[in-house]
């Protein structure tokens, strides 16, 4: 477990690094390194969320992780939203996406906040709009 869990901080904070630096660069390719962001973050979410439902995260770290992993990706998805090359149908898309998967997130700390280990279906929800994001963005889904 210490070597899960070891992962997890590791992983957590190479999401953070991704997402501060994100912030840094102005390109066109913006686009795709935000929605990787918003992805990877959604995933790690999930995987805090599955942890716990299976008893194996701490309710601290999973509370805490969830909460990070929604600041970046409303961090990337405020640089979705200013990008001018975006298509309003494309952005909109885009947007609808990034809105279900942070309700989804912050249901699911609801439910860690009540000791409501039944997210099996909250952790299935957010894969599907993980998944919906990458079809919105034209990313290949890579699992």
């Amino acid at each position: 477990m210490d070597d899960h869990w070891n992962f997890l901080k590791i992983h957590g904070s190479v999401l953070c690094l991704v997402a501060a630096l994100a912030g840094c660069s102005s390109s066109a390719a913006d686009q795709v390194s935000a929605q990787s962001i918003i992805s990877s973050c959604s995933n790690s979410a999930r995987m805090a969320l599955n942890g716990w439902y299976f008893n194996q995260l701490p309710d601290a770290y999973v509370r805490q992780t969830l909460k990070a992993m929604q600041r970046n990706i409303e961090s990337a998805a405020s640089e979705i939203e200013a990008l001018r090359h975006v298509d309003t149908a494309e952005r909109e898309a885009l947007t609808g996406s990034v809105s279900d998967i942070v309700n989804l997130l912050s249901q699911a700390q609801n439910q860690v906040a009540r000791g409501d280990h039944d997210t099996m279906e909250t952790a299935t929800h957010l894969k599907d709009a993980i998944e919906r994001l990458s079809l919105t963005s034209g990313m290949r889904r890579s699992t």
